[in-house]
């Protein structure tokens, strides 16, 4: 069934999108947002129902829909780049009220058994957890088997897609580095999970840090079967 939305912007701590057919109240709405970390030279478009993000221009990589705030139900999510195959990936997103979700937007390759490659398209949702207090996570995207970062001044190795996980504590110093370059720096001024995801930014051909802060949103790695058959 198609939902028609009405889109209009509210300022709460921050400016959120409300997509419903009437604008939810804040304690039945579900908060979602959907952050483009796509490394490819052609065009991303984000759909959300028959909504398109970025009024149905490309999204930018390193681009972020915002909070949007949108009535309890399913939707149909599709993630579209005619440089992948398939040219589009779909699914089914279930927001429910006064829940946050994000959703991570990227490409890897899959090898095949003949050694012919090709990109897809992938998105992995963050929802929330019963996990409490401050926390670290990094999780590369990048098509290297390892990433090595200096978190603090502490070496540590990424493994693609997976999380690495740091203990941190309230007023923390936190410096992430990559190749001599400083990717983020903040301090854990509240008990929020920080995820940061390294991805590489077509547009300029450095690898950057996309951070999301929340309280209860935790990463799951993908599924061998999403990840796709490398011996195929």
């Amino acid at each position: 069934m198609k939902t028609h939305f009405l889109f209009l912007s509210i300022v709460l701590t921050g400016t959120y999108h409300v997509l419903a057919r009437e604008a939810p109240e804040a304690a039945t709405a579900g908060f979602l947002n959907v952050v483009n970390l796509v490394g490819l030279k052609s065009h991303t478009f984000i759909e959300l129902g028959t909504f398109a993000l970025n009024g149905g221009e490309p999204v930018r990589p390193g681009g972020s829909s915002g909070v949007l705030a949108i009535k309890p139900g399913s939707y149909s999510f599709t993630l579209s780049n005619a440089a992948a195959k398939p040219a589009e990936v779909t699914g089914d997103i279930t927001m429910e009220a006064d829940s946050t979700v994000a959703i991570i937007c990227y490409d890897e390759v899959k090898v095949y058994r003949d050694g012919s490659e090709e990109v897809k398209l992938r998105f992995n949702v963050l929802v929330e957890s019963d996990a409490v207090g401050p926390r670290l996570s990094l999780i590369s995207l990048l098509r290297e088997p390892s990433v090595g970062l200096e978190v603090s001044g502490d070496r540590v190795s990424l493994v693609p897609r997976q999380a690495h996980k740091r203990k941190v504590a309230l007023e923390d110093e936190i410096r992430i580095e990559y190749g001599g370059k400083t990717l983020a720096e903040f301090a854990i001024e509240r008990p929020l999970h920080y995820l940061g995801f390294l991805f590489e930014n077509i547009e300029t051909g450095e690898v950057e840090l996309s951070l999301i802060e929340n309280e209860k949103l935790e990463y799951q790695p993908p599924l061998e079967a999403e990840e796709g058959d490398a011996d195929e």
